[in-house]
């Protein structure tokens, strides 16, 4: 009985330092360190809902990070935000992206990144996924 007292206080203890949201992939944590040790701002992320996506999260300081089951829903979102994406459109932001993952930014924060983290810069003017 007290074991399981205990792991519903642990549970209780874990919805309340989450704030009730959506759990954090491993994944998704990974990336989140990723790009703040590259030089990218992630300080505080909310969960958006991306078709394709496994998970994405919106930073404070305007990144969207991604990440995906397989490199075909990768390559399928990529192709989608280049079409639908008005910062994109508006060249305003560029994405990068490797194997699961990507990262929606202004282009600064992009070239800032990209010698950490590795990928493929893709944008209006940039490469094809």
């Amino acid at each position: 009985m007290g074991r399981i007292l205990g792991t519903v206080a642990l549970g209780v203890c874990a919805l309340i330092v989450s704030g009730c949201t959506s759990p954090i992939s491993t994944q998704m944590v990974v990336l989140r360190e990723r790009f703040i040790a590259a030089g990218g701002s992630c300080s505080d992320w909310t969960p958006l809902h991306k078709s394709l996506a496994r998970e994405a999260r919106a930073c404070s300081e305007g990144a969207t990070l991604v990440v995906f089951d397989s490199t075909q829903d990768r390559t399928d979102f990529i192709k989608s935000e280049l079409e639908t994406n008005d910062q994109i459109r508006a060249r305003t932001h560029i994405i990068v992206s490797k194997d699961e993952w990507l990262v929606i930014d202004t282009l600064a924060v992009v070239v800032r990144v990209l010698p950490s983290m590795g990928g493929m810069i893709s944008g209006r003017n940039g490469a094809n996924p």
